[in-house]
């Protein structure tokens, strides 16, 4: 009796103290970011005022959810085992809604970072800013002119194939689901994977960005079912290695993420050891294929500057509004490092500076001038940082909000989703005609990139909250306290990859829906959960 009465009291201390920091990290969040929001700077006398608002509703909401609301939607256990044809039947599905999107945006989206990939394989000289792997799948599509006819086709080539790859790995998830939760979650599932508006945007937008998503999505539900599930058997756990080998191979996010992930995984996650061990592979093989890919094709190694997007904002924003922030020689050292080293521009880089968007500024630093003089910078965004944190805040806030908070307007410089055929994309390194699409689909094209794609569908009622990164970010928050609250220990410890991979993704240059798109293919493993004690 004195033991279980030590139970129920430790159950309730915890339960109580998660309440408080879920309260506190919310209530923080709005009193800074809803500033940020409105007027692009936070007013240090508002701070409090507003957190003394928040900290009691963010409160008694989350009592009201953890209490009532979660434990109504947990289910029993799976009622049968998962039925071999169900994933080709979720494929088959999926193939549907992904193709009905590709034949509007025939051939593909073709935007941005394409172009940089396309003339590297025009020249021949490679380099790891992009995903080599990514890279070369292109290449190889496009090396098919000859036996197709067109660019065109190629890109549609390409487009099929990715669209292919991303309908078979959310079908295995779907398989996962059903094995795990039961058929109705998985019907669920299938629904989310095909009609949710950015998944039939990202199936045929040539960027790394679909296809990492998708295999992250296949490693995360296959780690899940070994865990929760009583075990994967050999098949399944091959395909765990390799779409988590992939990932790493598509971007490095996943494998900063997954290393600090197996640490977790060692302290705390005493029933994961095969997981853990799948995950050190995994990123033993994504370095080594990706090693062997570089020497390969002699591939030039990627930019350290793109690590460090938020000091460069925060020194850039720090000099343009507070500049009696820097010494003499911190001003010296900003003009000499600051300048533009692709096209020689005279203007320093710092007067660039777009609060939600790294690139003005990053994408033209000398990168041997950074290296060269790295120790005096850090030294001098230390330095002006204790005399601005201010700025330096609000710096990283205009860079991160659309992540931490349920923005009102999509406001970054960039398209929420960029999508499109940007005239020769494809064809202009190669010296040929620009690509163009179907007219018959052009009206609707419009409407979507204007109203969908370009700001997050802000004026499209309930679109807009299901591309609202921030209202995303803070229900998947709301489930990891809400497996603390429960104390499902399990379920927590594999939450913790996600929540590792979104804060890679916050010290990126910009904050668009493909940043989400990860997070947003996992979301049945977060909404659904059995009774079942984990």
């Amino acid at each position: 009796m004195c033991e279980d009465m030590k139970t129920e009291k430790r159950t309730r201390l915890r339960r109580g103290a998660v309440l408080l920091l879920g309260a506190l990290v919310y209530a923080l969040l709005y009193a800074l970011c809803s500033q940020v929001d409105v007027s692009g700077s936070v007013d240090a006398g508002q701070v409090l005022p507003r957190f003394a608002l928040a900290l009691p509703i963010a409160l008694g909401v989350l009592a009201l959810l953890f209490h009532f609301v979660l434990p109504r939607l947990e289910r029993g256990g799976p009622e049968q085992k998962g039925q071999p044809f169900f994933a080709l039947g979720v494929f088959a599905w999926l193939a549907l809604c992904y193709g009905a999107m590709l034949l509007i945006q025939y051939p593909g989206s073709f935007m941005y970072d394409t172009q940089r990939q396309v003339f590297q394989i025009a020249r021949g000289e490679y380099e790891m800013f992009h995903p080599l792997m990514h890279t070369l799948l292109i290449r190889v599509c496009l090396s098919a002119q000859n036996l197709l006819g067109s660019m065109e086709k190629c890109a549609a080539l390409y487009s099929v194939i990715q669209l292919t790859i991303i309908a078979a790995c959310f079908a295995q998830v779907c398989a996962a689901v059903e094995r795990m939760f039961g058929r109705r979650a998985a019907v669920i599932s299938a629904l989310f994977f095909g009609l949710y508006p950015s998944h039939p945007a990202f199936a045929g937008n040539c960027t790394k960005d679909g296809l990492f998503s998708a295999f992250f999505a296949l490693f995360f539900a296959l780690c899940f079912e070994e865990v929760l599930a009583g075990g994967l058997n050999a098949p399944r756990r091959a395909l765990r290695l390799a779409a988590g080998t992939l990932a790493c191979l598509l971007r490095n996010n996943m494998i900063y993420a997954l290393a600090a992930w197996c640490v977790c995984l060692l302290l705390l996650g005493k029933r994961s050891r095969r997981v853990l061990v799948c995950s050190v592979l995994a990123i033993v093989l994504g370095a080594g294929v990706n090693g062997a890919l570089q020497r390969a094709t002699d591939a030039k190694s990627g930019s350290v500057i793109e690590m460090f997007s938020i000091p460069i904002q925060q020194l850039s924003r720090a000099r343009l509004y507070a500049p009696e922030c820097f010494t003499q020689e911190e001003a010296a050292l900003m003009d000499e490092v600051f300048v533009d080293a692709l096209y020689g521009e005279s203007d320093a880089l710092y007067e660039r500076y777009e609060p939600t968007l790294a690139d003005p500024v990053k994408n033209y630093l000398d990168e041997e001038l950074v290296k060269a003089r790295f120790a005096d910078l850090a030294r001098m965004w230390l330095s002006v940082g204790q005399k601005c944190p201010g700025v330096y805040l609000d710096a990283f806030l205009n860079l991160a909000l659309p992540s931490l908070y349920p923005y009102s307007q999509y406001r970054v410089a960039q398209p929420y989703i960029e999508t499109g055929l940007q005239p020769g994309v494809v064809t202009a390194p190669f010296g040929l005609p620009p690509m163009t699409q179907p007219a018959r689909f052009e009206g609707v094209r419009d409407w979507m990139n204007t109203h969908i794609f370009s700001t997050g569908a802000d004026g499209v009622p309930v679109i807009r909250w299901l591309l609202n990164t921030g209202f995303v970010f803070w229900n998947l928050l709301m489930i990891v306290l809400y497996e603390l609250y429960s104390g499902n220990g399990r379920r927590f410890v594999l939450l913790l990859l996600p929540a590792l991979l979104w804060g890679t993704y916050l010290l990126g240059p910009v904050m668009q829906g493909r940043y989400l798109y990860p997070f947003i293919c996992i979301l049945p493993l977060f909404v659904f959960r059995t009774k079942k004690a984990v």
